[in-house]
């Protein structure tokens, strides 16, 4: 996304009339059949999805939300919602290792970092934090941001009060463990902006530190929140927007963004 973009987007701008026409008419077509799927630029969706995403307090369901229209962004990239499950993988395939070298890393994940998936993200070579979403398993949203400068991993959580820091930390941990051993076995801090620029010994398990952020005050909107999140930390725009009363207006904001095919933009 570009600079100037990010500078002026308005978390709450009004939805434009005619976005919202178009969003009526497309659940229009849907009610009639229940099995249309819609393609809008990269991202496709099904009836299942965009009926939470409009209901309010609805759970969002990530599994069939693949890649976003593509943007150009400046300091930072993001995964998509099936991030974690390589990283699980990788940490299945090496944690038996005695030691931080030679980890198998599978073309999965290697994608994931050269910037090939998803389709809106970039070489990790060329930007300083990555943004992730992680389904817990307590069936809730959280968001992580993997600083590779710091050498860190920041956690931002909708509802503190559904998981402690200390388990939440140990359900990341593979995360923590995975990311400096998978830098290590593609020589990434022997090149590129990060030769010999990080700020502490990276090759260790890296730190996770949870965030004070706006809580949510219902069950359903963790995926809301978590996307806002994102949005507004990578634009630098303070969180304050981030409320419960606001989800509503924000769940209808982003359907419309996903119908004209540039979700994410201002």
């Amino acid at each position: 996304m570009k600079d100037n973009q990010l500078q002026m987007l308005d978390p709450m701008k009004a939805i434009p009339h005619d976005d919202m026409v178009k969003l009526l008419k497309l659940c229009w077509e849907w009610r009639h059949n229940p099995n249309l799927v819609m393609q809008f630029g990269n991202v496709e969706a099904e009836i299942e999805f965009f009926a939470s995403l409009v209901k309010a307090d609805g759970w969002l369901k990530g599994d069939r939300q693949q890649e976003l229209e593509e943007v150009e962004i400046s300091d930072w990239t993001t995964t998509d919602v099936f991030f974690m499950n390589h990283i699980h993988t990788c940490f299945a395939d090496n944690k038996r290792k005695k030691k931080q070298v030679g980890w198998k890393i599978r073309n999965s994940l290697l994608n994931v970092v050269n910037g090939k998936v998803p389709a809106c993200g970039m070489d990790w070579q060329n930007v300083y934090k990555v943004y992730a979403l992680v389904l817990t398993k307590y069936k809730h949203w959280v968001a992580v941001m993997i600083d590779l400068v710091k050498c860190e991993i920041k956690v931002y959580n909708s509802m503190v009060s559904l998981i402690p820091d200390e388990i939440l930390k140990e359900e990341l941990a593979p995360l923590s463990i995975t990311i400096p051993n998978l830098l290590n076995t593609i020589d990434f801090y022997e090149e590129g902006v990060y030769a010999n620029n990080c700020s502490r010994d990276w090759w260790c398990s890296w730190p996770i530190e949870r965030v004070d952020v706006p809580q949510q005050s219902n069950q359903g909107d963790c995926g809301m929140f978590v996307l806002k999140y994102i949005e507004l930390l990578s634009a630098e725009i303070p969180l304050a927007t981030c409320t419960s009363q606001n989800m509503p207006f924000f769940r209808l904001k982003l359907a419309t963004e996903i119908t004209r095919g540039d979700a994410y933009m201002p």
